[in-house]
């Protein structure tokens, strides 16, 4: 999940020795992994742990995946040992936050660049966690202009393992389900939500599956969406009024490539369901074999 956090609360930016009671983030070890990311974590790992092997890997695979352009900036991320020292640190600090395992904040800072946080806590879905906050921060980086449902269809196809190639089983398996009720897809309605608390877990599935068309469906469709956000990063470089400029939006572009996106989507969903059996077997492997990543560090 997505926070631009404009405008901060008062007890962020007051001095930590003024307000001892309030809980204080992740620090007993601090670690960098890879070229982009600052572990701060009060879980003991060391940079070797399949974890975090795997997380220093995360930027390479969008930049393979959607053709990045390459941005140095750090990412921090803070790593609770457990959930209700999470749970207690984002109340006492940013209370207005929805309840989520894992939130990726891009803040105001001194310097030109925004300060780009991810916090989270150690637990079974820790990796799954890591993958889609990091994912926001390296689109965020790049394209900080992404619409929403874009940015969390990306993150959700990323946030499963290399392996599974952005086949989100969960979300498959509700979609499936939901297509035998009145909903149908339509981008132009997942284009219009602005607000990250109007989007709903139908919403995100949504999403999910417009991104995976978009990445594995027809070649014209992920032509489409890596022009789509290489001119979101050039607007987003630009200032004034060419900043401002309203680009062409993505369910335009690809209904001059894709006629009907809604039925063809449909119809790249349907290869899926027709192998539900056998991907249900594959994702039971898959999630034996690549997420052996999750076993405790050491006490």
């Amino acid at each position: 999940m997505t926070v631009w956090l404009w405008l901060i609360c008062g007890c962020t930016s007051t001095p930590r020795a003024l307000l001892p009671e309030l809980p204080l983030p992740p620090g007993r070890t601090e670690l960098r992994v890879g070229g982009r990311y600052v572990f701060h974590s009060d879980v003991s790992l060391e940079a070797g742990h399949p974890v975090l092997r795997e997380i220093a890997g995360l930027p390479e695979r969008l930049q393979r995946e959607l053709r990045l352009a390459s941005e140095n900036a750090l990412v921090h991320v803070y790593l609770f040992a457990d959930r209700g020292s999470y749970e207690r640190y984002l109340y006492a600090h940013y209370g207005h936050l929805p309840p989520r395992r894992a939130f990726f904040m891009a803040r105001p800072s001194t310097t030109s660049r925004e300060e780009m946080l991810v916090f989270a806590f150690w637990g079974e879905r820790i990796l799954e966690d890591l993958r889609h906050e990091l994912t926001h921060a390296e689109l965020h980086s790049v394209c900080p202009n992404i619409p929403m449902w874009l940015d969390e269809g990306l993150a959700e196809f990323f946030e499963v393992s290399a392996e599974q190639d952005g086949l989100h089983y969960r979300h498959l398996a509700a979609l499936r389900s939901e297509l035998s009720s009145p909903w149908t897809p339509s981008l132009d309605r997942m284009e219009k939500l602005t607000l990250l608390r109007d989007m709903t877990p139908q919403d995100y599935r949504e999403a999910w599956a417009w991104a995976h068309f978009l990445l594995r469906g027809p070649a014209p469709a992920r032509e489409t969406l890596l022009t789509y956000l290489r001119d979101l990063h050039q607007q987003a470089r630009c200032v004034g009024e060419a900043r401002q400029s309203a680009l062409p939006a993505l369910s335009t572009r690809l209904r001059q490539v894709v006629p009907d996106p809604e039925k063809a989507l449909l119809a790249h969903l349907n290869e899926f369901y027709q192998r539900s059996q056998h991907l249900a077997d594959v994702s039971a492997r898959l999630e034996t074999r690549c997420e052996p990543a999750i076993i405790p560090p050491d006490p």
